[in-house]
């Protein structure tokens, strides 16, 4: 326990500002954010803010060639603050019809509510946290309320194979947020049961390693979450962006050698990513809208420790099932990347470029010892397709598995339960805090993991 006050006595240390450098923040912007966002420097902030109108026009000059791809008429911007990136939504007249303002702090309502006056059937302006939106998820089940019904009141709503129904901007720093992505188009509620809506985010540089990283990166980095993110959503990266320029600041911290994640949090710490990612229009080709929640158990079963072995996992569901993977008939069919013009060297380090999915990727060469770790995306999907398909798997207890892992879902009596069942604890998991935070631990069991 030690260690672990030690290192939280360094974080305190680090988010405390000196009196002149807060005196300096305080008069730039005090006449424009509230002081919660000034006085203190935050390790892991969930809710971020675009800090000026400089970085605001930078970021539009990033977005530009994105945005004159898109015929979508819809913006949702997240937490637009002071309106220094709203105003340049309001500039492209033409092309966004409709501007949902959707802000979390009482504070900029007046202000936001005085672009609805000057822009009354343009812009729409509404109180609410889409940050934490998987809470309102919850409260809704406890109570059959209405609440994430309200929220995206103003949301158009298309099928799902459409176009995009709205893009999304803002910046985030809550890795719940992307994990209730995940589970929002594997459930078919809540954001992803309006339409596929693209969302362009800056997001500090551990989360989006995590979610886009190959195998190579290590399986403490690898999970099932960047398993499941890469086959439901294409992402691409489009720039680096000053965390300096966004509100409130982030706390430096100190790497140590035995931290986990330390080659992954010393990747641009100064910096947020900005980037885009959207759900796949063929995903319900590639799975059924009925096999999702099983794609998803699949994933999150077999990943619990990504040295689990392929076939003696398998065969715990399906006896016998081991020489049908190892004699394996079928031609493997190539994937390749979801944006040809993108340059993989301008990828940041340890992330991949966005791939097509395929349900005939198969791993050459599986034997016993093959590791559910040693597959790609793509490939574990294929696996899935396989297993779906064997005559075993409508009486094998992975079904009974999945519907007693979707009943504690059903009861679950808290928001902490909640988030035991739908993300199912893996060996040596990493926890929002950790992922984002540095964490210290002791030197042997950081040998084990990069031993991993």
């Amino acid at each position: 326990m030690l260690p672990l006050r030690s290192g939280w006595r360094l974080g305190r240390s680090a988010a405390c500002f000196s009196s002149k450098a807060k005196r300096e923040l305080v008069a730039r912007y005090s006449g424009e954010y509230p002081e919660k966002l000034l006085s203190k420097k935050q390790k892991t902030p969930t809710h971020m803010y675009v800090a000026n109108a400089k970085t605001a026009q930078r970021i539009g000059q990033y977005l530009e060639p994105h945005l004159q791809q898109t015929s979508c008429d819809t913006v949702l911007e997240l937490n637009p603050g002071a309106g220094h990136f709203t105003r340049h939504l309001l500039d492209r007249e033409t092309q966004f019809r409709k501007i949902i303002l959707l802000e979390s702090m009482e504070y900029f309502m007046p202000r936001l509510h005085e672009l609805h006056t000057l822009y009354p059937e343009r812009v729409k302006v509404r109180h609410g946290d889409l940050v934490n939106l998987w809470k309102l998820v919850f409260m809704d089940k406890m109570d059959n309320g209405v609440r994430v019904a309200e929220l995206l009141h103003d949301v158009p709503q298309r099928p799902f194979t459409d176009d995009i129904n709205m893009l999304v901007f803002g910046a985030v720093g809550s890795y719940a947020f992307f994990k209730h992505l995940i589970n929002s188009l594997v459930f078919q509620t809540s954001l992803y049961n309006l339409g596929r809506c693209e969302m362009i985010l800056a997001m500090p540089p551990p989360i989006y390693i995590h979610l886009t990283c190959d195998n190579e990166v290590g399986y403490l980095i690898y999970r099932s979450t960047t398993v499941l993110f890469q086959i439901l959503f294409e992402h691409r990266f489009i720039a680096k962006v000053p965390r300096e320029d966004f509100l409130p600041l982030q706390a430096d911290y100190k790497l140590t050698k035995s931290s986990k994640l330390g080659k992954v949090r010393s990747v641009n710490p100064e910096y947020l990513y900005l980037v885009k990612f959207v759900p796949r229009r063929n995903l319900h080709e590639l799975c059924s809208p009925q096999d999702l929640i099983a794609l998803w158990f699949f994933i999150k079963q077999n990943m619990v420790s990504r040295r689990n072995r392929i076939i003696p996992n398998l065969e715990k569901w399906v006896p016998g099932c081991g020489p049908r993977l190892i004699i394996n008939p079928h031609a493997s069919e190539p994937i390749s990347p979801t944006y040809p013009d993108e340059s993989p060297l301008k990828l940041p380090q340890y992330t991949i470029q966005s791939t097509t999915m395929s349900t005939r990727d198969y791993f050459p060469g599986i034997n016993i010892y093959t590791q559910f770790g040693d597959l790609r995306p793509s490939q574990m999907l294929t696996l899935f397709r396989q297993f779906r398909q064997w005559p075993e798997y409508q009486e094998s207890s992975f079904l009974a598995s999945m519907e007693n892992a979707l009943l504690k879902l059903e009861t679950a009596n808290d928001e902490q339960s909640l988030e035991d069942v739908v993300n199912l604890p893996e060996e040596d998991d990493l926890g929002p805090e950790e992922l984002i935070e540095e964490d210290t631990v002791k030197p042997d069991t950081a040998k084990k993991a990069k031993a991993a």
